[in-house]
Formats: structure tokens, C-alpha cells, sequence
């Protein structure tokens, strides 16, 4: 499992109040996952001290190693073979991938994770057929303005049939009523648009108001949670990428 999977893991877990007369409340834990990408290898640490829990380092012109004392993404082109098992010799924990241009013998390694790019052109069998991927999320790209009721039918369309947790690029400035209906709608990750965007939407995430089970069921969070995610802490779960 990648660092990556194991965060979202974490923080789609619903979460109860302390127990006993005497408990004090603990402090709650971030309920999604803070990204930032860079094109420069050597800023990954300093967007990491400003509060990215991961952080992606477009790698377009080769593999470089990086290091920032947290998972890091590699978001690669994919044009040679085994590119996937470079950037995890180089340090990285997952790579991102548009799967119009990554070749699939770049994409074999099973001890790194993997981030697709979703196309805007995927018709809902392609999208269906996700599912059998090993994938630790699907990145939406940027959400634009507003979140709209016809934009949130489109993310659960592709959550339902992709059973995956989505990642998408969101403004700075968005507010946390804003964010917290997109944690809803199974946008588990999160990814700043510049390095000031980190502190703020650090400051957002953090305040948003603990997961809570959904009215018609008492167990399960609002977001549909991923089946990579369902692996027991203890059990090694099975890669088969055929990306």
C-alpha cells in the first residue's frame, strides 16, 4: 500500500467523540488529504513545511530525485518503459498519469501508486472499467467556480462507477461550507493552485467539521469509501496494474 492510499485511508475514517466522564476532547485529525505541485524537485520541502501533507513534482523532462519529508508524487509522461519503477527508485511514493499518453509498459511496477488523470472525453463504460485498477485516486483536474448540484451529479457518477476517491485542484480562496460539499461528494485529496494556496487552504481543511455517518446508514462515511481502501491494516492487498 502506498503512503498516498494509506492517507486517504485515514481520513475517510468516520470519527466518534471521547469516551467516560472524565476524557478530554482529543484533537481532531484533518479529514482530507492537502497536495501541492511544483515543477521544481527542490521546492517539494518548503511547500511540505507550509502544510502539504503530499506533494507532486511534475517530472514532464526525466525522473529527479526529490526529498520533503513527506509522500511525494511523481506526475510523469509515461513515454519509456518502467518510468513507474524509476520515480520509486528515486524517492517517490505514487505517480500521476494521463492514460492518453502513458505507454502501459511504463506502468508495471506494483510497489509504487497510482494517480490517473481522468480524460474529459471518458465515456461511462471506459469509466466503469477503473474499477479493476489499482488505482490509489482519480484526479478531476481544477474545480472551477462555484460547485454546482450538475457538477456534484458528475463527480458521484464517476465515484459510482470508478469506486475510487477523486483528487482535484481547487481555489485558495474557497470557503469551507464550499469544501466540506466536496469532501462529500468523495474529493478526498485536495491540491492547492500555488505555494501561498497551501497555508490557506491548510487553515480550511483543518477546521472543517469531523466526518459523520450518513442518515440512512450507520456505517459507513458520506463519501463512498475506495475498495483499495477496504484492505485490513494487516493484510498485504493484491496490485494488478494494467494501465
Amino acid at each position: 500500500m502506498s503512503k498516498l492510499s494509506d492517507k486517504i485511508r485515514k481520513v475517510t475514517r468516520l470519527q466518534s467523540g471521547p469516551l467516560g466522564f472524565g476524557s478530554t476532547k482529543a484533537a481532531q485529525e484533518p479529514t482530507m488529504v492537502l497536495a501541492a505541485r511544483t515543477a521544481d524537485p527542490a521546492a517539494a520541502a518548503e511547500l511540505a513545511r507550509r502544510g502539504a501533507d503530499i506533494v507532486i513534482v511534475d517530472l514532464a523532462g526525466g525522473v529527479k530525485p526529490a526529498s520533503a519529508g513527506v509522500p511525494l508524487g511523481a506526475a510523469i509522461a509515461g513515454k519509456t518503459a518502467a518510468e513507474s519503477t524509476a520515480a520509486r527508485e528515486a524517492g517517490y511514493d505514487f505517480v500521476v498519469f494521463d492514460p492518453d499518453q502513458a505507454t502501459a509498459t511504463a506502468l508495471l511496477d506494483d510497489q509504487i501508486g497510482y494517480v490517473l488523470a481522468l480524460p474529459k472525453d471518458l465515456g461511462d463504460n471506459e469509466t466503469r472499467t477503473l474499477e479493476s485498477f489499482q488505482l490509489d485516486a482519480i484526479d478531476v483536474g481544477e474545480i472551477k467556480g462555484a460547485l454546482t448540484v450538475r457538477r456534484q451529479i458528475e463527480l458521484r457518477r464517476i465515484v459510482g462507477m470508478a469506486r475510487k476517491p477523486l483528487m482535484a485542484t481547487v481555489s485558495a480562496d474557497i470557503t469551507s461550507v464550499e469544501l466540506q460539499a466536496l469532501r462529500d461528494t468523495s474529493v478526498v485529496v485536495v491540491v492547492a493552485p500555488d505555494a501561498a494556496g497551501v497555508d490557506k487552504l491548510r487553515k480550511t481543511i483543518d477546521a472543517l467539521p469531523a466526518r459523520r455517518a450518513r442518515k440512512d446508514s450507520d456505517e459507513r462515511p458520506t463519501p463512498l469509501v475506495p475498495v483499495s481502501a477496504s484492505v485490513g491494516d494487516g493484510d498485504e492487498p493484491e496490485h494488478d496494474h494494467d494501465e
